[in-house]
């Protein structure tokens, strides 16, 4: 292709007026019984919601890309994919893709807004775009490259990956999984067992229910609300926050955050909690063991679940905290 040939697809998107640029479409697709949804793209956003029943609505938009590596029919082929979108159908499974031909993807971004069965189950992957998934009951899995990520009010269980984008999840009936590689995480309203594993992200989670809780980051703060059942904290050196009421053992380490650990008013448990070189201090009972600066060992009422908390330079308070006051 000539200099002139290149300038002219590069200024495709500029020369086309913006309405030009976007073709949107829409098809819907008939289920029955248990669906999946099945949705991949490279740059465009992906937005569920749950809908009515037995009826998947894809409302799709093409859009032009800029730059100078755009082939210069790229109007064109925006509006051939906008009257062929990349939908298959097989039985009760709906897949939307990115367009097949290379040279398309080099011309548009496709974007899938859709409205599906509250209990379909859900599949997502994107590298750069969005996600969002919002009132599905049936299980949802997302993956991106360094796409945000926003669920909420789910039914079921959730499983998210990304490297970088930043993960936001509200009200989840089952267990929630993520992994990331730099994202902070922020969650509320967590009813099952959770599981988070980020190498410098922030975790911030506001928990509803008895499940069991697991977070590991690599050097970023966790902060953790109203867990009730067995926990999991360790940082390599971010501040760890807990609040809760343990029935079953917690465990939070960091190497030189400080802890800050709240426990409802008067539950029983068994400390082992330790600082090498930072103070130690308890308001949470009268202790029947060891106290000293750098180490607490012993029972608070009598004795429970076990509350091990260690860092290696960082101080650690473990006070009392009306879990009636809620989430700060």
């Amino acid at each position: 292709m000539n200099l002139a040939a290149v300038v002219a697809a590069g200024l495709v998107a500029t020369a086309a007026p913006a309405l030009a640029q976007r073709q949107p479409f829409e098809r819907a697709v008939d289920v029955s019984g248990q669906a999946t949804l099945d949705v991949s793209t490279i740059r465009g956003k992906i937005d569920i919601r749950g809908g009515a029943p037995g009826k998947i609505v894809v409302s799709g938009l093409v859009t032009v890309r800029t730059g100078l590596a755009l082939p210069a029919d790229a109007v064109e082929i925006m509006r051939r994919v906008a009257e062929h979108p990349p939908i298959e159908v097989d039985g009760n499974t709906v897949r939307l893709r990115p367009p097949s031909d290379a040279q398309a993807r080099r011309a548009v971004t496709v974007s899938y807004q859709v409205q599906v069965p509250a209990d379909i189950q859900v599949l997502t992957v994107s590298d750069s775009g969005a996600t969002s998934i919002h009132g599905v009951v049936g299980s949802v899995d997302v993956t991106t490259h360094s796409g945000a990520i926003a669920l909420a009010s789910l039914g079921s269980t959730a499983t998210i990956k990304t490297g970088s984008g930043a993960v936001s999840v509200a009200e989840v009936a089952d267990d929630l999984n993520v992994t990331t590689g730099s994202s902070a995480v922020t969650a509320s309203g967590l009813r099952g067992d959770v599981r988070v594993r980020t190498q410098s992200g922030a975790v911030d989670a506001k928990l509803s229910g008895g499940g069991d809780v697991d977070v590991e980051t690599g050097s970023s703060a966790i902060k953790l609300c109203g867990a009730a059942g067995g926990l999991n904290a360790a940082s390599g050196s971010g501040q760890i926050s807990i609040q809760g009421t343990p029935s079953r053992p917690w465990a939070a380490t960091t190497g030189s955050g400080r802890m800050d650990i709240g426990i409802s008013p008067g539950t029983a448990v068994a400390l082992n909690v330790s600082s090498r070189s930072g103070k130690v201090r308890l308001n949470a009972g009268a202790v029947q063991g060891t106290v000293s600066e750098h180490r607490v060992e012993g029972t608070v009422g009598g004795g429970g679940p076990l509350l091990h908390a260690e860092s290696r330079s960082g101080s650690i308070d473990v006070v009392s905290i009306d879990a009636r006051r809620g989430c700060p």
